[in-house]
């Protein structure tokens, strides 16, 4: 196996990396170095304990797709072949065979689940609430494809929720998560994964000066709010997005309405 590790600008230097606390970002790090060749790690409890990082810290890496879990125990690094190009001669195959026969290779070289419909947390008991492939809770009028595949994969709500807080840092905190919480954000799990996930719909909330709070009104969201199967329709179709300019023509012989003018806004916004 070999010994030397590298890492891509493109990711550490990113956004998403960058926005995450130092000690997640260690974690990371960490991780990647004591990897095998195909980028599995099969301690990464272990390696959590023994560098003193927080479960919150894992959560994180999870929540925002920078490494996968599988229910082993065995997590890999999504970005793997994005970072490291080992040669021939000195590249040993990972021994852990059936998780890699899980993944997919994207044409940019991540790692995926194919049918990824929702955040997969296998080996954080201690925060995880799992669905089994009989789960009692499913929607009953679930019937998309995406949602079929969410059976045998798990909604990790305290990661959701955590992603919530860290980036809708204009809007009220989620302190607790309740049934009734969780049966919204089961609903609309396969709908926001199928739209660029969790990681992009809170950073589209996030960046509405509408949703925020930025605009004259000071009306903002909540996380009941953006979770709302309706308004999350809403938000993915850009109903809320800034818009510059008003009443420009949509190319379809109406106006497009003045994003602008927030007071149109304040009897429907506040709908939950």
């Amino acid at each position: 196996m070999a010994e030397r590790r590298m890492f891509a600008k493109t990711i550490i230097d990113s956004d998403a990396f960058i926005d995450m606390p130092l000690t997640a970002q260690a974690f990371y790090f960490h991780l990647s170095m004591r990897a095998d060749d195909d980028g599995f790690v099969n301690n990464p409890k272990k390696i959590q304990r023994m560098i003193g990082c927080a479960d919150d810290d894992m959560r994180l890496l999870i929540a925002k797709r920078f490494i996968i879990p599988f229910e082993s125990g065995v997590c890999v690094i999504k970005h793997w072949k994005i970072h490291n190009y080992i040669q021939n001669d000195r590249y040993k195959e990972t021994v852990y065979q059936d998780e890699k026969r899980l993944l997919i290779t994207k044409e940019n070289r991540a790692y995926s689940l194919p049918e990824e419909a929702c955040i997969q947390n296998g080996y954080m008991t201690d925060t995880q609430n799992r669905l089994d492939k009989n789960s009692k809770e499913l929607d009953k009028d679930s019937t998309s494809q995406s949602e079929d595949a969410s059976l045998s994969l798990s909604v990790d709500y305290q990661s959701i929720v955590d992603m919530f807080n860290s980036i809708c840092a204009s809007l009220p905190k989620v302190k607790a998560i309740t049934d009734q919480r969780r049966k919204a954000i089961k609903a609309i799990c396969p709908f926001i994964e199928e739209n660029g996930g969790f990681q992009a719909f809170f950073e589209r909330v996030q960046a509405s000066d509408f949703l925020s709070g930025r605009t004259e009104n000071k009306w903002a969201a909540c996380f009941d709010w953006v979770i709302k199967r309706a308004n999350a329709a809403k938000i993915i179709e850009g109903n809320y997005d800034n818009r510059s300019g008003s009443k420009k023509s949509s190319g379809s012989g109406e106006e497009t309405p003045d994003y602008t003018d927030t007071s149109r806004y304040k009897n429907a916004s506040m709908e939950v």
